[in-house]
């Protein structure tokens, strides 16, 4: 029988050859399973359709020499037909998508893109399989296509690799225990995979947001099902976890989790991020699926179909041009803000005044940066309008109007102080204040705002004040009068202890009501996480540590002082917690800011920009 196989180099005349469809090339490649990542397919020549060297060294050569060649034709074969497509005059809208393998199978399979393009849908495809979502932002390539090319639709597909685990499935799993559900088989460290995949997802999403007039339309996978491979199936059979139900249900547990965060990621976009479903698109049989994480082909042509109706219904919504869609309405994510600046008190509760001097501008300052960020809604108080009511009504007014996706900002510069602790909730029997005008706001009471707050909505505290490292601890008591850098600093902000036991003698009875009022004091081993849930994430920027003091000066607080000059006019590139390094690194070493996280997820409000809406 004549050996029908071609050489490597004719191999190249056909990849080249870009009137040879891609689906008449896939005879001669195979998926090498030993080199391929997650969500990174990985080929080699089918040495039964194409000749290779005896010598497996130089085959496996000959084979990544023609691998590299072909992926490299495969881009430019998708871009060559997107731009044949305007050339001829094409009327629908203009598409960018950027994905992993699921946009983006090298040749051996026709991919959601490939599908959407038999469809006759114009996309510049910058899909590239392994592809990540830290790769994609680092590449920026999506928004100098969308600008070059007018598109008014961005399609996304990435983070398979952290809703399966990151590579090390093994490492999120517990051990098989019969008396567990198959979800709960899967450890909370699954959980901060889905964090920093979100939390990526979301810079994208806004930098797309940004660009007028484009809708993005995103998806969350397909049931996957485990099969023996090395991303899902061997790694369950190594905790004992052999039974193909359990795996399979583990592994939908994993994609639901994904699809869930990713829907409500989506829908603080409003109208500008369409979740696209595709669980159940594929099938739930083992024929349907190429391996344990691609379909075949028929599968890839359904969840082609479900974006196809993203893209009709984007279309649908809005008033056609002449390349796309009309600019789609700003999202309904809001901002509220509310910003407290005590530079006296009020001597009927303290018995007597400690008066500060840059409390006002700190609170200015700080409504300044919220007014240039779109922050629509914001209160100032000053001195006798900052009472305990005035904050705590301000504070509730917005819990009970914001919703997911909205954020709420509160910035406090005064005094600290502490209280003694009634409900047995603090390790060093004190409760922390911040000095309102008319009495302390003890931190409890800030708690049980928080968690009066829907679900998601963020929440940003800053805090001048002495012992605001939690809004926090002790003290030291001998006060500064400058700092290492030779900049003025008229004292510091920690109430002076014979007003600060002045106040709870004098108020003795309110403060102790205040302090029970949440918990008995019996219920040491309940946290208030546990008694008392946060729905959304909180994170608290701090002017010093627990047991330090914050430097009061005569135009800011020290600590604001280097907050401003950080954020340098809104030219600072980083996240929160970037930002909190850098303000650490500038401050006097016996004052050092801190970043505390509590509630929901709050990693991903720290990795995100400052003052972000």
């Amino acid at each position: 029988m004549p050996d029908t196989r071609i050489s490597p180099v004719e191999l190249n005349r056909k990849l080249a050859d870009l009137s040879i469809p891609e689906r008449d090339l896939a005879r001669y490649f195979l998926t090498d399973d030993d080199r391929s990542g997650l969500f990174n397919p990985r080929l080699q020549l089918n040495p039964e359709t194409v000749e290779l060297p005896a010598d497996p060294k130089e085959a496996r050569a000959r084979s990544d020499a023609a691998m590299n060649f072909a992926n490299g034709i495969a881009r430019m074969r998708r871009k060559l037909r997107f731009d044949r497509l305007v050339a001829d005059g094409h009327e629908g809208p203009i598409l960018v998508s950027e994905g992993d393998s699921w946009f983006q199978y090298p040749i051996v399979l026709e991919d959601t893109i490939d599908q959407l393009f038999d469809k006759g849908f114009a996309i510049r495809s910058l899909d590239a399989a392994g592809d990540t979502l830290e790769n994609m932002i680092k590449e920026h390539e999506y928004i100098e296509a969308i600008r070059e090319t007018g598109a008014s639709v961005f399609l996304l597909s990435a983070g398979g690799n952290d809703a399966l685990g990151g590579g090390n499935l093994k490492a999120h799993l517990r051990d098989f225990d019969p008396a567990l559900t198959p979800s709960a088989h899967v450890l909370p460290s699954f959980e901060r995979l889905l964090d920093h995949a979100l939390t990526m997802y979301e810079r994208v999403l806004r930098e797309v947001e940004a660009e007028p007039g484009v809708v993005t339309i995103c998806h969350g996978y397909d049931y996957v099902i485990p099969n023996a491979g090395k991303w899902l199936g061997k790694p369950m059979t190594s905790r004992g976890i052999k039974d193909g139900a359990v795996q399979r249900a583990i592994a939908a547990h994993m994609i639901n989790r994904f699809n869930e965060r990713l829907r409500r990621l989506a829908a603080q976009f409003g109208n500008r991020v369409i979740h696209v479903d595709a669980r159940g698109a594929v099938g739930n049989t083992l024929t349907a699926w190429h391996d344990e994480l691609h379909p075949k082909n028929p599968g890839y042509g359904r969840v082609a179909d479900r974006f196809e109706q993203a893209i009709k219904a984007a279309i649908q919504a809005s008033t056609p041009r002449s390349r796309g869609l009309a600019a789609a309405a700003a999202p309904a994510r809001r901002g509220w803000s509310l910003h407290v600046g005590v530079n006296t008190l009020d001597p009927a509760h303290y018995g007597g005044d400690a008066p500060l001097y840059g409390c006002h501008f700190d609170a200015e300052d700080m409504e300044r940066i919220a007014r240039e960020r779109g922050f629509e809604r914001r209160t100032v108080l000053f001195d006798n309008q900052a009472t305990r009511d005035a904050v705590r009504n301000t504070i509730a007014e917005a819990a009970a109007a914001l919703k997911a996706g909205d954020v709420f900002m509160f910035t406090y510069a005064g005094h600290g102080s502490q209280v003694p602790d009634f409900n047995a909730d603090e390790d060093d029997s004190a409760d922390e204040t911040l000095c309102l005008y008319d009495g302390m706001l003890i931190d409890d009471e800030l708690y049980e705002l928080w968690s009066s707050f829907a679900d998601d909505v963020r929440i940003v505290m800053i805090s001048d004040s002495c012992h605001s490292g939690t809004v926090s601890r002790g003290a030291r008591r001998t006060p500064l009068l400058a700092d290492q850098t030779g900049a003025p600093v008229v004292g510091t902000r920690l109430l002076p202890l014979e007003l600060s036991a002045k106040a709870f003698r004098m108020n003795r009875d309110f403060y102790i009501r205040l302090g029970r009022q949440q918990r008995g004091p019996d219920e040491r081993l309940l946290t208030r996480e546990l008694n008392m849930p946060l729905n959304g994430p909180v994170l608290l920027v701090a002017g010093c540590q627990d047991n330090q003091e914050s430097q009061d000066g005569v135009g800011n607080g020290r600590f604001t002082q280097e907050l401003l000059r950080v954020w340098d006019e809104g030219r600072f590139q980083g996240d929160w917690k970037a930002m909190a390094e850098r303000i650490i690194s500038n401050m006097p070493p016996n004052q050092t800011p801190r970043l505390t996280l509590i509630g929901r997820s709050p990693e991903t409000l720290a990795l995100q920009s400052p003052f972000w809406i």
